[in-house]
């Protein structure tokens, strides 16, 4: 007859008596250096290479590197005397027309002219108001303005610069 016997079996838990060798470091705490020098690039949350428009000659320049300027703050000035000088004639023509437009009315109002001789000179009126609009809108394009609030980055142009529609960028930044 085949059968299963219990076996018994002691486990003796009992230490060593005597010490336990075991290793260790003492702590202490000390400051290293006050500075520490890491690798690295810091990069702002917003960055803009700002190039004109238009080319033109660089006339004011109002790029401090590092500086922190406004949002709309000029940056630089290109040339637009030529510009300026279409805009003032062009004023000066729109209030001869105008004036024109005041006189024909009133003959319009006695059958001293025609309605179409009357409305050719509303029509050079608009007309004129519409190229001043167009040459404020290049004279626009001649001012650099922050596109934010931020700091400037390097400048790449100096006073004098001719500047071209794809060149001289301008490092501006937010952080």
């Amino acid at each position: 007859m085949t059968g299963c016997k219990k076996k018994k079996v002691v486990v003796n838990n009992a230490r060593q008596s005597g010490p336990i060798s075991a290793e260790g470091f003492v702590v202490e705490s000390h400051a290293e250096s006050e500075n520490i020098e890491v690798p690295g690039s810091l990069l702002p949350i917003e960055e803009t290479q700002i190039r004109p428009e238009v080319t033109g000659r660089i006339v004011q320049l109002n790029i401090m590197e590092g500086t922190r300027v406004q949002k709309g703050s000029l940056l630089v000035k290109l040339f637009d005397q030529d510009l300026q000088a279409q805009m003032k004639k062009l004023q000066v023509q729109l209030d001869i027309s105008n004036r024109t437009v005041e006189r024909q009315r009133d003959l319009l109002a006695i059958n001293g002219i025609s309605q179409q001789d009357f409305d050719l000179s509303a029509l050079a009126v608009d007309n004129l108001k519409a190229d001043m609009q167009s040459t404020q809108i290049a004279i626009s394009k001649t001012e650099i303005r922050a596109p934010y609030d931020g700091k400037l980055g390097l400048r790449n142009v100096s006073f004098g610069a001719l500047c071209i529609t794809n060149g001289y960028p301008y490092e501006y930044s937010a952080s």
